[in-house]
């Protein structure tokens, strides 16, 4: 029987597959427990009693409660296998091979909250795109004053200039903030949270005096602490100054970009033309537009006299500016954006005036 190919012929290619993107929001507790493996995942902390050894008093269990007892909180927690044995010094390899069986995750805590290797863990996590939250107990780093503090572990990390590193103060380091906030502030999209001013299940707060308070804070170094009657973190800032929200956005900002301009050079031929480059700006476009939509770039905004303010501004370079020599190399360059950090409002100031006098009518809305 005669082929119907000879006549009509069809072949569907399948476009659906996805490039698979950077998580932002899973958190992995490193720390001690029995396993052949470096990395497990857990959905509730007595699995850790039932089936790795750990036992209730044990600091990767009580995190792991810490971590469960928020609401709301993450579905799924990466524990991390600590074979250091207490050795500051192989710290990075540790997480290296952690990081080689499974990368899936985004921010890690010591649950030792060890301070001795708090910086080691920060220079890992600093080349490696992520974010180490962690716990500082030790007094110098609430006592000492910032501007003639140069020994403690929190001056260590302001001076280092670790953006990827957050620390808490608490005196007891079994307790823990980081891993909570963490839990809480990861079920939210990256863009549309701010780690200040946040509550907290299961965690003691701090009452510290306006001195300690203000030696914490300036050394980028954040709270806990009771207000009237309920307690709620301060600052939100990472060691190096900037806030934590703004660097998980931008990880997720760069990597939506990523993703967008590789799939768009998947399969297809672009040319080094005019539309060709237009094709790259739109994918850059779309992927600030999300960036709006998430809360984490502000949305086109009036200035005092109605001009419009744009959430953020593109460039791109015209075809014929191109080198030969560049075009030559298949390498798009100078391709631009600038945009506008949509921020959070984290405390209110506000003057008023009583008085006596007759005060003016106000006009009609």
């Amino acid at each position: 029987m005669a082929n119907i190919d000879r006549i009509v012929r069809v072949q569907i290619a399948l476009r659906t597959a996805s490039i698979t993107g950077q998580a932002f929001s899973d958190l992995m507790l490193y720390g001690q427990f029995q396993s052949t493996n470096l990395v497990e995942i857990i959905t509730d902390p007595d699995e850790l009693l039932e089936d790795y050894g750990v036992q209730p008093g044990d600091p990767i269990y009580r995190a792991a409660s810490a971590v469960f007892s928020q609401i709301p909180r993450i579905n799924r927690l990466f524990i991390g296998r600590d074979t250091t044995g207490g050795t500051s010094g192989d710290v990075a390899a540790n997480l290296a091979a952690i990081a080689a069986e499974s990368n899936e995750w985004y921010g890690s805590c010591d649950t030792a909250h060890d301070e001795a290797r708090a910086v080691a863990m920060a220079e890992w996590t600093e080349a490696h795109e992520k974010l180490f939250l962690t716990v500082l107990s030790q007094a110098n780093n609430a006592s000492l004053p910032a501007a003639t503090d140069t020994t403690s572990t929190a001056a260590l990390l302001k001076n280092g200039q670790f953006f990827r590193t957050a620390w808490w103060y608490h005196p007891d380091p079994l307790q823990f903030p980081d891993a909570a906030l963490a839990a809480r502030m990861f079920t939210r999209y990256p863009g549309q949270e701010t780690w200040a001013n946040q509550r907290l299940n299961a965690v003691t707060p701090t009452r510290l005096s306006e001195t300690l308070y203000n030696n914490i804070t300036n050394k980028n170094g954040n709270t806990f602490e009771p207000f009237r009657n309920i307690a709620i973190t301060q600052n939100g800032k990472v060691a190096g100054g900037e806030w934590i929200d703004v660097i998980r956005f931008r990880d997720w900002l760069c990597e939506e970009i990523k993703v967008r301009l590789f799939s768009q050079l998947v399969d297809n031929r672009n040319p080094y033309t005019d539309p060709g480059i237009a094709t790259f700006r739109s994918r850059l476009i779309e992927a600030l537009d999300f960036g709006v939509r998430r809360g984490g770039i502000a949305p086109p905004e009036l200035d005092e006299e109605g001009n419009l303010i744009p959430s953020y501004t593109t460039s791109v370079p015209l075809s014929a500016t191109i080198s030969p020599n560049q075009k030559a190399s298949r390498v798009l360059q100078d391709i631009y954006f600038t945009a506008r950090i949509a921020g959070a409002i984290h405390a209110v100031e506000i003057q008023g005036t009583l008085t006596y006098e007759t005060l003016p009518v106000a006009e009609a809305a």
